[in-house]
């Protein structure tokens, strides 16, 4: 295994593994590193939009497509830091409630409609009213206001520290206007992106081919043509990636990087985005009445053996946690990764003082995961007593099932991200990860003071609710799994934090 490093870790935040590729539609070479050209690049995916309308884009594996059309307001760098765009400048008013941008001049999209502040105007308002899947991101967002053509504000009903960082992702892609408002931009792209979509040489199911914008007002990317093609299967992924038929890929399994690292291609060693662990949606007995008593969930939590999961289920390959906040934000508190330290015979003492010895539980199985992670968690669970039953989910069914709060717990791993935007995604009442609705008087004072404190006391609050939060039981975390991102010596990746995928500004042929 060749291990590369092009930044420094700060910690991750996003979600799901995107795999990239390089062979053209036709199977034939698409100049990938494969052959040692420059002049194209093929990215493959584990799926493709249902629309071209950036309203309904998501954040994750979908990005890097976007992206290639759609310019968002603010660039996020590989290392997570925010830097110009669309926007050159952004002030956040004293009180939290306007955000003002200052917006490029010298922009047009593919259809020659100019970038200006009635553009944003009018792509904030469509995202809102489309209600695509980020769309709850802008749920603080009262009113756009155009000052003139390169000046917008953002007036919002509360203070929102997430907004700029939203703004820099699926949520910020800008789309013409006259798109828009004629209602062709889904099947019709138009954006100011570095690239075109060439749609006499894509195929749904099959591959999304792009070429150059020669009008594009940013920094030239290095390739002429970018595909994306649709590989589903890992073991194709892998098999391709061996072979040299493509340039770069993401893998989910850790026996399939462990065959990759036998390969001699490169990675980012140690590299994590996501946290894994059990949610512990019913925090009230809603659906399980023990667990209103924090001791079963206790129980649950120091019941499970970490390190044996690790090793079991992802090769050793990642890092024990007790803590859904990750490394690089203010909340994280370094003493308390070992707050749920195995321990089974304090957690029969738990349950015995719950009264709860006859504990039986129903846990949900995702396809996504390998077999052992589960039967690791219910064998531990079945030393201290506890009875599971297990239920499989099928195909697609599990996100759905668990953000409509279906079972009481379920095992994940979900994305890791900044101090507010953890509190948004897992914590806050209407949070879509806290499906049940959990709350309580102590957290929602820690959560109503954080986005109207001063910025130097924001992270004092943030680690109090991450304590409150390991206190009472809310997840049981067990590990930030390594992220696995795999590529040729043809070609140069630099990996993303907070997001499981290199955006489509982060690849370039090898020394160049």
């Amino acid at each position: 295994m060749r291990v590369t490093r092009f930044i420094t870790l700060a910690g991750a935040t996003a979600a799901t593994a995107l795999v990239l590729a390089s062979c053209s539609a036709d199977g034939t070479d698409s100049g990938g590193s494969a052959e040692g050209s420059s002049s194209a690049l093929t990215i493959g995916s584990l799926q493709e939009p249902t629309s071209w309308d950036p309203a309904q884009a998501n954040e994750g594996h979908l990005a890097p497509i976007y992206q290639a059309l759609y310019d968002p307001l603010i660039k996020r760098e590989p290392d997570g830091t925010l830097s110009p765009m669309l926007a050159t400048e952004w002030e956040t008013s004293e009180d939290g409630l306007s955000l003002r941008f200052t917006l490029r001049t010298d922009v047009t999209f593919s259809d020659g409609t100019p970038f200006n502040a009635e553009a944003v105007k009018v792509n904030m308002e469509h995202f809102v009213e489309a209600n695509g899947p980020m769309a709850g991101n802008y749920s603080t967002v009262d009113s756009v206001e155009v000052v003139d053509d390169e000046t917008v504000v953002f007036h919002l009903s509360s203070p929102d520290p997430e907004l700029i960082y939203s703004l820099s992702n699926a949520g910020g892609y800008m789309a013409s206007p006259a798109a828009i408002e004629d209602g062709t931009v889904g099947d019709d792209p138009v954006g100011s992106g570095p690239y075109l979509l060439d749609k006499s040489s894509s195929v749904v199911g099959s591959n999304i081919s792009y070429e150059r914008n020669p009008d594009y007002w940013g920094e030239e990317l290095p390739y002429d043509e970018v595909e994306f093609k649709i590989l589903t299967d890992e073991t194709a992924r892998l098999n391709a990636l061996t072979s040299g038929q493509i340039d770069v890929a993401s893998l989910n399994r850790a026996a399939s990087a462990v065959q990759a690292d036998g390969a001699g291609l490169n990675t980012e060693a140690d590299f994590s985005v996501n946290w894994g662990g059990l949610l512990f949606f019913d925090r009230s007995g809603e659906l399980q009445p023990e667990f209103e008593d924090p001791r079963v969930r206790e129980a649950l939590a120091i019941a499970i053996d970490s390190d044996a999961l690790i090793e079991a289920g992802w090769e050793g390959r990642g890092n024990e946690t007790a803590q859904v906040w990750g490394s690089d934000t203010e909340a994280y508190d370094e003493s308390l990764d070992d707050a749920y330290a195995y321990d089974p015979e304090r957690a029969s003492e738990l349950l015995a003082e719950a009264g709860a010895e006859d504990l039986s539980i129903t846990l949900p199985l995702s396809p996504v995961f390998e077999p052992v992670v589960y039967d690791a968690i219910i064998q531990n669970w079945q030393d201290i007593g506890v009875t599971v039953e297990r239920h499989q989910w099928g195909p697609g069914e599990a996100i759905p099932s668990m953000q409509q709060g279906e079972f009481p717990v379920a095992f994940m791993t979900l994305a890791q991200r900044s101090d507010w935007g953890t509190v948004k995604f897992l914590i806050a009442e209407d949070a879509p990860w806290n499906s049940l609705e959990s709350t309580d008087p102590e957290l929602q004072e820690l959560i109503d003071a954080y986005p109207t404190a001063p910025e130097d006391e924001q992270p004092e609050i943030a680690r109090a609710m991450n304590e409150w939060i390991v206190d009472n039981f809310w997840f049981a975390p067990i590990m930030h799994p390594d992220t696995f991102i795999y590529w040729s010596d043809g070609v140069d990746v630099e990996v993303q934090v907070q997001q499981a995928v290199p955006s489509i500004y982060n690849y370039a042929p090898s020394g160049s």
